[in-house]
């Protein structure tokens, strides 16, 4: 058997195999836990939101005009806003609303049920007029949609009416339909008329699947709009909004951005995150690969003669390629053992301190068969070239 001489070899050259057991351990646990952050990214930026994203896009009104201070005068222009372009070539929905997908925030509130246990929750909210699941690409699952008769703009009405998302059902209602009962804003009261579903808009915080609409027009400090287009309609539709509504009302700027280029921007951060971490995984398994062949290399130049003696004693040129291939696979393995503490203390601390997600175990797995096999592929050539040293070697000098 090798291994007792090859376990005896390693601890008469400890330093040396230390380094490369220390850099081996150090290479699973970046490299696990780098993996687990891409693929934790990667799930966010693939995940989907329920709607037609790559057909909508955000109009947005800035006045100028002092017309506008006026309240009553902006949600008259919002709803001449909407008059127009729904009449647009390649539109097929339109709502005003302050609500964009994909950017990352937006407006909450803190709830209770009418008649609850009074545990508050927080959910976004945003007002909107009917017409936004036809924008959104998403639909009522239960009870009905906003109608023109529930929208209500007076801001001093405690009164208002709401279609809630599915997730934000099971939230406050379990099981049970939320359709009927109220949710206490504040002073406010809220009557649910409508279930929608799918709905998925990150956020600060997670309440991401959490959403509240409530039927009025968005028109403070400039109207905002959805606009959803047939496909491939997206640039003919852009390109004429800013001049049918300034035409309408040139006391504003309008400026349109499609959903895509908001989600685009939203996970710039993400996408550096994944290009660092693959370029760190590059670059440990590139150096870990080179100080084991370098590791293996000086080995079989130091043992030269040792290899021609167990030559000349019989030793075949497969047994020579096996015991080194056997020597760096326990080094590896013992490199590997280190490396998962190490991985698991390092998600630990990830963790705990960032929105880092749990390292699965089959991923810490994965990592040390593919450092077995790069441990195979690293130590290859150069056993090769052990096995190729001649009995004679053995003789010379003697």
């Amino acid at each position: 058997m090798e291994f007792g001489p090859i376990a005896r070899a390693i601890i008469r050259n400890k330093v040396r195999f230390g380094l490369i057991i220390v850099q081996i351990a150090i290479t699973l646990a970046v490299v696990t836990n780098a993996i687990n952050m891409i693929l934790a990214e990667r799930a966010k930026m693939l995940r989907p939101s329920g709607f037609d994203d790559h057909n909508l896009m955000w109009v947005r009104s800035k006045p100028f005009a002092t017309a506008f201070g006026e309240r009553g005068y902006r949600i008259t222009s919002a709803e001449a806003d909407l008059r127009e372009l729904k009449t647009l070539p390649g539109v097929r929905a339109v709502t005003n609303t302050y609500f964009i997908p994909w950017q990352g925030g937006g407006s909450s509130s803190s709830v209770k049920v009418a008649g609850g246990d009074g545990t508050p929750h927080q959910i976004q909210d945003y007002s909107t007029t009917p017409g936004l699941m036809e924008t959104l690409g998403t639909k009522i699952v239960s009870g009905r949609d906003l109608r023109e008769s529930d929208i209500d703009d007076d801001p001093k009405s405690k009164t208002s009416t709401v279609i809630i998302s599915r997730g934000a059902e099971r939230l406050l209602f379990g099981n049970g339909s939320a359709v009927g009962h109220q949710l206490l804003d504040g002073t406010s009261t809220n009557t649910i008329v409508g279930v929608f579903d799918p709905f998925y808009n990150p956020y600060g915080f997670p309440i991401h699947e959490y959403a509240m609409f409530g039927a009025g027009h968005s028109s403070y400090g400039g109207a905002s709009y959805l606009v959803r287009t047939e496909p491939g309609a997206m640039k003919s539709v852009a390109q004429e909004i800013p001049k049918r509504l300034v035409a309408l009302n040139d006391g504003r700027n309008v400026d349109v951005k499609s959903i895509d280029e908001i989600k685009t921007q939203y996970f710039i951060e993400s996408r550096i995150i994944v290009g660092g971490m693959t370029a760190v995984i590059v670059l440990l398994l590139i150096v870990t690969g080179l100080g084991i062949v370098g590791v293996t290399s000086f080995a079989v130049t130091e043992r030269t003669r040792q290899i021609g003696t167990r030559r000349a004693l019989g030793a075949t040129r497969p047994a020579i390629v096996r015991y080194f291939l056997l020597e760096n696979w326990m080094i590896t393995t013992t490199g590997a053992t280190l490396g998962l503490v190490l991985a698991y203390a390092l998600n630990y601390l990830l963790v705990t301190n960032t929105q880092s997600v749990k390292l699965d175990w089959r991923l810490a797995a994965t990592g040390i068969a593919l450092l077995w096999i790069q441990t195979i592929i690293a130590t290859l050539a150069p056993a090769i070239r052990a096995a190729a040293v001649p009995p004679v070697i053995a003789t010379r000098a003697v």
